[in-house]
């Protein structure tokens, strides 16, 4: 033997070398089975969009279940052709989108539609890498928090995460007919994991462009005030730094990003664009068809009672943010998940787009699928929803042979089996939480009176 060999390893070190090197085996294995749902996903949508243009232009870009007034790529590329021939795009009733939105597909309509294609296909596959990135980070989280003593878990991996979220037939439509609510979902999720990562700075600005963007995801500053909270009394614990402080100075941080904005925006566009979306989101001006609540009732209404029932369905959407925050502020993660939820369901103008955000954020709390008590019920629900809003709208609109009711009835089960599903999930989040802190109650029926 020479005298540079090593020392032979002792039994422990020799399993403690070869766990670690199975563990980076098995991540290098997850980064490729990732690459290659990102690159299958990818090309799944390019191959349809260049291939089937007539599919996405003629047919799914008009459907009111993608495409909204606040999210339509038609009236989007109106008020771009408008701003490029120096008129305003927000002086008239039709182009009600982010300055954003019009800043970034000017450039993009000046080049060839392939570009515009693969924008699109771009931001999907952000999204789902960083639905992915959270996935990981928030099982680190959850693996250095522990658990229910004695649980098995099943562990959904980050390539998992990103194939339920691309291969969605809501997500695939959704940008298929070039919606641009991608964009603000591609916000929020980055927001969500900036602010669960530490970067609390990076997540307030990306709140606040999201707010911009689609106005409602303006509520997830509360669960990010929160992450963001967390974070300064981890860097400043020597110092005393409070909840409440570090909670005040993200919210003050967030108005500052936002007004920013729209002090450059009024500057460049004029006041008229904040009449034009901000406004315009709030008073549900235009009552289209769609897939939520508010165009039917408020065509039904009397005008003398449309001002007070506007500001009720719109603190129903908007007043869920402070209280979903605080029960749920030691997992602000899935406060946030929940508020996406509930913008999905009561929003004035929905799409199927905003469903399949919160569909792919589900995933990440794959511990709460066994409390889950009506997951069947809501399927049901949701499926029966999603089925009958296109078939009732066929017979309304393009065989005459029914009526408004229809397709509304359709929505009212689509929203209902988003509230089921919602109610579901807060409660299945509860029971987890009694059974960590309480584990001797595991077996017993816990009834509220």
């Amino acid at each position: 033997m020479s005298a540079d060999a090593e020392p032979p390893l002792s039994p422990d070190a020799a399993i403690i070398t070869a766990l670690e090197q199975q563990l980076l085996r098995t991540e290098a294995a997850e980064r490729r089975r990732l690459l290659r749902v990102l690159l299958a996903g990818s090309a799944v949508r390019l191959i349809i969009l260049v291939m089937f243009p007539g599919l996405v232009s003629h047919y799914l870009s008009g459907r009111v279940e993608l495409s909204t007034p606040v999210t339509s790529y038609k009236r989007l590329v109106e008020g771009v052709h408008l701003s490029q021939h120096n008129t305003s795009p927000y002086d008239g009733g039709l182009f009600h989108q982010s300055p954003l939105l019009l800043i970034l597909f000017r450039v993009l309509h000046v080049l060839p539609d392939l570009f515009t294609n693969l924008a699109y296909v771009a931001v999907d596959a952000m999204i789902a890498l960083t639905l992915a990135k959270l996935a990981a980070v928030k099982a680190a989280k959850t693996r250095k928090a522990g658990g229910v003593p004695g649980e098995i878990r099943f562990v959904c991996t980050p390539s998992a995460i990103a194939t339920m979220y691309l291969f969605n037939p809501l997500t695939l439509a959704t940008t298929l007919a070039k919606s641009t609510i991608v964009f603000s979902h591609l916000a929020v999720v980055s927001a969500l994991y900036a602010g669960i990562s530490g970067l609390t700075n990076q997540a307030i600005a990306l709140t606040a462009v999201a707010a911009h963007l689609s106005l409602y995801p303006a509520v997830l500053i509360a669960p990010i005030a929160l992450m963001a909270a967390a974070t300064s009394r981890k860097q400043q614990q020597n110092r005393g730094g409070g909840l409440v402080a570090g909670i005040a100075l993200a919210l003050a941080k967030f108005a500052l990003a936002a007004g920013a904005l729209h002090l450059l925006f009024a500057a460049v566009f004029g006041t008229q664009y904040f009449t034009a979306t901000v406004d315009f989101t709030l008073r549900a001006a235009d009552l289209q068809p769609n897939v939520g609540l508010f165009w039917y009732f408020f065509i039904e209404i009397f005008d003398e009672f449309r001002s007070f029932f506007f500001v009720v369905f719109q603190l129903t959407a908007l007043a869920f943010a402070v209280p979903v925050s605080w029960r749920f502020r030691n997992d602000p993660l899935f406060a946030g998940t929940m508020l996406v939820g509930i913008i999905s369901a009561l929003k004035s103008y929905p799409s199927w787009g905003d469903l399949s955000l919160f569909l792919g954020l589900l995933p990440l709390f794959e511990e709460l699928a066994k409390y889950l008590q009506y997951a069947f019920l809501s399927a049901n629900l949701l499926m029966y929803g999603i089925g009958l809003a296109p078939v009732f709208w066929h017979l309304w609109i393009e065989l005459g042979t029914g009526n408004a009711n229809f397709f509304y009835a359709a929505t009212l089960v689509y929203v209902f089996g988003q509230i089921t599903l919602l109610f579901d999930l807060g409660g299945a989040k509860l029971r987890r939480e009694l059974d960590i802190h309480h584990p001797e109650t595991r077996t017993r029926t816990v009834i509220q009176e």
